[in-house]
């Protein structure tokens, strides 16, 4: 991963923001550029900015008019270089990687948290708090529902998962069963 097409623009891009202290503002940008165009149906956008039909000048046109004025000068010139490198289609790995980056040097953590229903309001300020406390991190708390867990709650983050699910429990107690039968 060390040298992917990802990592090598999102570095560069990352370190460029930072020598230039726009750093927040240009994170929220590429967060919503390819939250509108990768989420969203525009779908020939990126076809046309993909094409090898259609000449670079013409799509930096076409990138300038979308973007221009709504973007920062350094963030539209970082989708013009993607642009002419053929790279266009990268941008959603690349913002996944900048967001790791924004968010290890903001001391942020992203965990999701799996539960049958949805945490209520009480519940979810006492299991941020607590990981904030644990984990000396700001927490940033995605809710999954998913009802074949039966109970309890799976926490998900980084490269950790914390199971305290009936389901797992049932599971667990069922293979001990089973061991001690055979």
């Amino acid at each position: 991963m060390a040298n992917s097409v990802e990592n090598v623009y999102s570095t560069a891009l990352f370190e460029l923001c930072e020598e230039q202290d726009i750093l927040e503002s240009t994170y929220d940008e590429l967060e919503q550029v390819t939250k509108i165009v990768f989420d969203g149906s525009l779908s020939e956008f990126v076809e046309l900015l993909s094409s090898p039909l259609i000449s670079f000048e013409q799509k930096q046109k076409v990138l300038t008019d979308v973007f221009g004025g709504k973007v920062g000068d350094t963030l539209l010139d970082f989708l013009c270089v993607l642009t002419q490198k053929g790279r266009f289609r990268s941008l959603p790995a690349v913002t996944d990687t900048f967001r790791q980056m924004y968010y290890e040097k903001k001391n942020i953590l992203e965990v999701t948290a799996i539960t049958v229903q949805p945490l209520s309001e009480k519940l979810r300020k006492k299991l941020t708090d607590k990981l904030q406390s644990v984990s000396g991190k700001s927490i940033i708390l995605h809710e999954k529902q998913d009802k074949s867990i039966l109970g309890g709650i799976v926490l998900r983050y980084a490269n950790t998962e914390i199971d305290s699910s009936v389901r797992t429990k049932l599971d667990s107690i069922k293979a001990q069963i089973d061991s001690i039968i055979v």
